[in-house]
């Protein structure tokens, strides 16, 4: 995998160092998508593991199933997995933004654990370069101001858009904006520790993927992260483990939270 502005490769790198460290035998991936950007990586890179994904879009799951190449990974519709088990580590990549009740998600994950196994959870910073240009974009969308500038760049500019893995083929809008402090506590309230963190890119998202093309931007926008306070980063990466205790929360959505859900869902 060629590294981007979003930290791909960076993501499959934290993965890679949790697999290796915890040698799980079972693990679950939710929210796989089409498993191409992770799960069907991992799964080739650590053999002795079995991998199972899950996601609630069915032609995602139809897609991972036509084009799986490890024979240790089976990719299922949630709505039809029922019967799961329990697993020694529980992945969870840029889903958590997308649920109604995140508290309730990280719970779940908590459930579907060995005790002593371990859940990677990843997601977007709500208040950071990718969540705002989403935000501009979607203005844009609304404005119909996007399609006046996209019509002008294929007008001027005749090159043909770079082709890219599908990750997913559900249409599903971010609902969720957490700062880094929110996370935290809905970590711990939800019974989990971080025991690993690391951010995954500075700049990154609309706008910033068409300056951030050449390989040292792309490294430098990478690296650069880890030397930023947390809150600065595009997105971040957690290595949870269970704790004997949770603490009350209470999770409710802002008033910016509930208006950028709306402006996401109408777009």
């Amino acid at each position: 995998m060629i590294e981007c502005t979003y930290g791909l490769q960076k993501r499959l790198d934290f993965l890679s160092n949790v697999m290796a460290t915890t040698q799980p035998a079972r693990v679950l991936d939710v929210g796989c998508g089409t498993g191409a950007n992770l799960t069907e990586l991992l799964a080739l890179q650590f053999p002795q593991s079995h991998f199972t994904g899950i996601d609630s879009d069915a032609t995602s799951i139809a897609f991972a199933n036509v084009h799986r190449k490890a024979n240790n990974a089976q990719y299922l519709v949630e709505s039809g997995a029922l019967d799961l088990g329990h697993f020694d580590l529980v992945i969870a990549s840029e889903v958590i933004e997308h649920t109604e009740d995140p508290l309730a998600f990280l719970q779940f994950l908590r459930q579907r654990l060995m005790p002593n196994g371990c859940v990677v959870l990843t997601l977007p910073n709500g208040y950071g370069s990718y969540e705002l240009a989403s935000l501009v974009e979607t203005l844009m969308h609304l404005t119909g101001v996007y399609w006046i500038l996209r019509a002008l760049k294929r007008a001027l500019i005749h090159k043909p858009t770079a082709s890219a893995t599908v990750d997913t083929l559900a249409i599903s809008q971010h609902i969720n904006f957490f700062t880094y402090s929110s996370v935290r506590s809905l970590i711990e309230a939800s019974g989990f520790r971080i025991t690993r963190f690391r951010p995954r890119t500075f700049l990154c998202g609309f706008g910033f993927d068409h300056v951030i093309r050449s390989k040292r931007l792309i490294a430098w926008n990478a690296a650069v992260s880890d030397r930023m306070p947390a809150q600065c980063a595009s997105a971040w990466m957690f290595l949870l483990t269970p704790t004997e205790t949770t603490i009350p929360c209470v999770y409710k959505r802002g008033y910016g939270a509930r208006l950028r859900r709306y402006l996401n869902e109408k777009r």
